[in-house]
């Protein structure tokens, strides 16, 4: 179900792209927070005051004896080589106070370079700790945020790694697992990329150290981390679809509820694919009794390692306007899969589709009401789609489908 899922998105990945500077630009706000936050800035100004003060004082009583230290300039420079205890040797103190004055930049030096070296690796040290634990802000783009985890949740990340083949792809979870089980399943999957981020999934502040703005993709099923328990897993799966929805409108979501009447919940949410757990069980369990064959052909066709599960794919454009069945006929003959379906995406009839530019006195009465409450009438409509399984023979393919097959994901 979750592979279905994720072939729904492939378009739509290829569309968005990867930006990736962006993600540059988020990390260098992030390290200078984190700079600012361990006093960084002050370090880096006490090592100016002393190469400015110490070459000062080295240019006064060496300037007019010392040819090397004739300009202001490459006294700094010393200063600078100085305290960091390079020592080039190219400029030399001769005088006794610029000796003694070079002697206390070196010991200042040591300490002031050891502290600042110090300060960088306890950052980058603790900045690992707490991604680790999942307390990190993670600046991420176009990436799949899972939200929620239980015993089943694992077969999600399989999936990913399974359909990840080539192409790297980056997932974020969301939820109150320990840190430990987090590092375990991570060395688990090193193909993929995966990230944590450790609270509430319906808190907006968890999903903003997520990057949910930025997703292509969230998961939301039911969540038994941490203290949390199936009772009011389907609330916090709405509210999470909620939140998810004001911070980022054109994510692309799929939530699991464990309750039907919920369902519709999640569809006045707008969210794109709804699972409710165990629908299936009954046809599978019902038929296994008469017909044994049913339930190992839907896991085979549903396993995302079957050479033969199900894939959506794009449709080559040479085929728009002909039949299903030569489209068919094209995918058997080049051993490219069974095709068993096809996805049709249209506009839906806006309200002002319904109404003519020369219309009634009650249509220009309507359309006057919508002005006065402000809402635009001529706003583009969402896409509505139309699933046909086995459509006719004769159905003609039009550009904005695409097909459902089962064998080998390939190119077309």
């Amino acid at each position: 179900m979750y592979s279905l899922f994720m072939a729904k998105n492939k378009n739509k990945e290829k569309r968005i792209g990867i930006g990736r500077v962006p993600k540059i630009l988020g990390n260098i706000r992030s390290l200078y927070k984190d700079f600012s936050n361990e006093n960084l800035s002050r370090i880096i100004l006490a090592v100016l005051i002393v190469i400015v003060f110490g070459g000062g004082i080295v240019f006064l009583v060496e300037s007019g004896t010392n040819g090397e230290f004739s300009r202001f300039t490459d006294t700094l420079w010393w200063g600078a080589v100085t305290i960091t205890t390079v020592g080039y040797g190219d400029m030399t103190p001769v005088s006794g106070a610029g000796r003694a004055v070079a002697v206390i930049m070196m010991f200042g030096g040591i300490v002031l370079t050891s502290i600042f070296s110090g300060t960088i690796a306890s950052i980058f040290v603790d900045r690992k700790i707490q991604e680790g634990r999942g307390l990190q802000e993670v600046n991420l783009r176009n990436h799949t945020i899972i939200c929620g985890w239980n015993r089943n949740a694992i077969g999600i990340i399989e999936s990913f790694s399974s359909l990840s083949k080539d192409r790297k792809t980056t997932l974020c979870l969301i939820n109150e697992m320990d840190a430990e089980e987090f590092q375990m399943m991570k060395v688990k999957f090193p193909e993929l990329e995966i990230k944590f981020v450790k609270g509430d999934f319906s808190s907006e502040k968890i999903l903003v150290r997520s990057s949910a703005s930025n997703a292509k993709a969230a998961i939301l099923i039911p969540d038994t981390s941490g203290s949390n328990t199936l009772d009011n897993a389907d609330e916090r799966t709405i509210l999470g679809v909620l939140a998810i929805k004001s911070l980022n409108s054109d994510i692309t979501t799929c939530a699991e509820v464990l309750k039907r009447e919920n369902e519709g919940h999640l569809k006045r949410a707008n969210v794109d694919s709804i699972i409710v757990n165990g629908e299936f069980s009954g046809f599978l369990l019902s038929n296994a009794s008469v017909s044994q064959g049913i339930p190992r052909f839907v896991k085979e066709m549903l396993a995302v390692e079957s050479e033969k599960s199900i894939h959506q794919v794009s449709i080559p454009q040479s085929f728009v306007g002909k039949t299903f069945l030569e489209l068919s006929d094209y995918f058997l003959k080049n051993n490219r899969g069974v095709a068993i379906g096809i996805m049709s995406e249209e506009k839906k009839m806006s309200l002002d589709d319904m109404l003519s530019d020369d219309s009634s006195s009650i249509d220009a009465f309507i359309k006057r009401k919508f002005m006065e409450a402000e809402i635009d009438i001529s706003e583009k409509q969402e896409q509505g789609m139309d699933i046909q399984i086995s459509p006719s023979p004769d159905y003609h393919i039009k550009d904005t489908d695409s097909l459902f097959i089962l064998g080998k994901e390939v190119k077309v």
